[in-house]
């Protein structure tokens, strides 16, 4: 739903943060439009994320959806697909989702250097393991 443009979230932020890209961030309560969680790299990749959060809220001005966790976990906003961001190679050719993009994550790999660097570290790798991640999703209507 297009109409759930704004988010508050207690985690790490303002800005974009993953669990090897945090040091500039601060764990806080931060409020921000939808629009404003996109990092616009000239080539587009995953963006966007905050690190370590308690909870986070998407809503509007007449309703909203909350979600928590028992541990810290990793949310990204978005009007963009993970699909549409891989396919495409430059930034101009993005095409909006009808809709808002809202991933919850329980980790994400590191972000890293790759592509001019070094690997990710292997402390800040994500690899195949089994795990359990539960997490409360809770509509509300403002009242």
């Amino acid at each position: 739903d297009k109409k759930l443009s704004a988010t508050r979230y207690f985690g790490m932020g303002p800005q974009e943060s993953y669990c090897d890209k945090h040091q500039a961030a601060s764990h806080g309560l931060y409020q921000a439009n939808v629009d404003d969680l996109h990092e616009d790299y000239i080539r587009p990749q995953e963006n966007g994320s905050h690190y370590d959060c308690e909870y986070v809220e998407l809503n509007n001005s007449r309703y909203g959806i909350v979600v928590s966790a028992e541990n810290a976990f990793s949310f990204n906003a978005s009007y963009y697909t993970q699909e549409e961001l891989e396919k495409k190679t430059h930034n101009y050719e993005l095409t909006e989702s009808d809709s808002v993009v809202f991933c919850v994550d329980y980790a994400l790999n590191g972000i890293g250097s790759n592509s001019c660097g070094p690997v990710v570290l292997e402390q800040y790798r994500f690899d195949d393991v089994l795990f359990r991640f539960q997490f409360t999703l809770v509509p509300y209507v403002k009242g």
